[in-house]
């Protein structure tokens, strides 16, 4: 069964009505008909905050939300290690004028005397050496070191064998006569003997153990010789006699030393009588130093983060303890002072703006206030309305984005407020 095509005309000529009605209404009807609104969102200009140098984060004065003034202290740097160099380069700038000012002033004369007297020193040991030494300076010096050697052999060989010899056989005399002693003093009656001290067998046998006490010391003397001292006493007199004749039979690398004595106490006076090249050099010297200290205290001061301008904490990503890498931002402040606001306006009527117009913006949160938008740019580039600005049907026009700033004192507009721009 089809359906009756005389009751569906009807309903398609008041489907048709119905719409055209509508479309009448809302664009000659409408309170808003002859009204050109553009909506946008609250911008706020968002500056992370990151530090030039690296290091510990000590203290964090503020967080999320806070309200923060241009210049105030919002992060602080470990700066232990960078106040120790500071301390160091001080200490080398004051070093560097100490020494600038004392060649500006000139030496002391006991500065000079003393350095003359090192001068002459070294030129008379310079000259006795290159002129050396008598032939009888020579060859006494050469007879003392003949006999030195001689004597540390003589050390080092030790008694001969007929010496240790010799006292061997003492010990065994001694000890033969010990033992006769012994004999006569037992028959005398011994310890036993009430008496026995004041008979001559007692004073003999003292006196024989005495002698074998003596002649074994000897032997055992003459059994540890020639000991690691003796042997260093011989050696030391080898030395001694080989630097005499050294110096009375110099070679060129004596010599050579010898004038470079000579040299480098000239050079000690010369500095003691700065020219203005050496006057020059501590100068750059001091600016050096100069320069070093205030990169340090460059370096110190960027250890203290500021806030670059006037709002509120956005974002903090950062907490004390950790360690702050270069350029990582570890807060970010948006700036409320001024905002912006972009909104879309259609091709067809972007010729009736221009740079410098002022239009009243309204936001939901303020509904009785009016607030002043000044155009600062306009897009030159068409595009399809934003996704979040307008209704579906109306996104496939081709608008052109304009963008107002906002004078904001009492920080009253919010990132992200909805706002509306009035255009006519």
């Amino acid at each position: 069964m089809h359906p009756n095509p005389k009751r569906i005309i009807p309903i398609v000529l008041l489907i048709v009505i119905a719409v055209g009605g509508y479309y009448v209404y809302t664009n000659y009807f409408s309170p808003t008909a002859n009204t050109n609104t553009a909506s946008g969102f609250i911008e706020g200009e968002e500056i992370n905050v990151a530090a030039e140098i690296g290091g510990r984060i000590e203290a964090i004065t503020v967080d999320e939300g806070d309200t923060v003034k241009q210049g105030q202290e919002i992060v602080r740097l470990d700066r232990t290690m960078i106040n120790a160099q500071i301390a160091q380069a001080q200490a080398a700038l004051d070093t560097a004028k100490s020494q600038l000012a004392q060649i500006k002033n000139g030496p002391r004369a006991s500065d000079v005397s003393a350095a003359k007297v090192a001068i002459d020193a070294a030129q008379q040991n310079y000259d006795k050496l290159r002129a050396g030494g008598t032939a009888s300076d020579v060859a006494a010096a050469q007879a003392a070191l003949d006999a030195a050697t001689k004597n540390f052999a003589k050390v080092k060989a030790g008694l001969t064998a007929d010496q240790l010899a010799q006292i061997k056989a003492q010990v065994d005399t001694t000890r033969a006569a010990v033992e006769q002693a012994q004999a006569a003093y037992d028959r005398a009656g011994g310890s036993s003997n009430p008496f026995i001290a004041q008979l001559p067998q007692s004073l003999a046998l003292q006196q024989a153990t005495n002698a074998y006490q003596a002649a074994t010391a000897a032997l055992n003397d003459a059994l540890t010789h020639p000991t690691a001292s003796e042997l260093a006493a011989a050696q030391s007199q080898i030395d001694q006699a080989k630097a005499v004749l050294a110096r009375l039979t110099p070679d060129a690398a004596q010599l050579a030393a010898a004038k470079s004595q000579v040299d480098q106490a000239q050079a000690a006076l010369e500095r003691l009588t700065p020219t203005t090249d050496s006057i020059t050099v501590v100068e750059n010297q001091v600016k050096q130093a100069e320069a070093a200290l205030y990169i340090l205290q460059v370096q110190a001061a960027k250890m203290t983060l500021k806030s670059p301008t006037n709002g509120i904490v956005s974002r903090r990503a950062a907490h004390v303890g950790e360690i702050a890498a270069p350029n990582a931002a570890l807060l970010s402040v948006t700036n409320l002072d001024t905002v912006k606001l972009t909104i879309y306006v259609p091709e067809n009527q972007v010729g009736l703006i221009k740079i410098g117009d002022t239009f009243p913006v309204q936001v939901d949160s303020f509904p009785d206030q009016k607030f002043a938008g000044k155009v600062i740019f306009i897009a030159t580039q068409a595009e399809f309305t934003p996704r979040n600005v307008q209704t579906k049907s109306e996104r496939v026009n081709t608008v052109l984005a304009v963008k107002l700033q906002i004078a904001n004192p009492k920080a009253d507009l919010k990132p992200g407020m909805p706002a509306d721009a009035t255009l006519k």
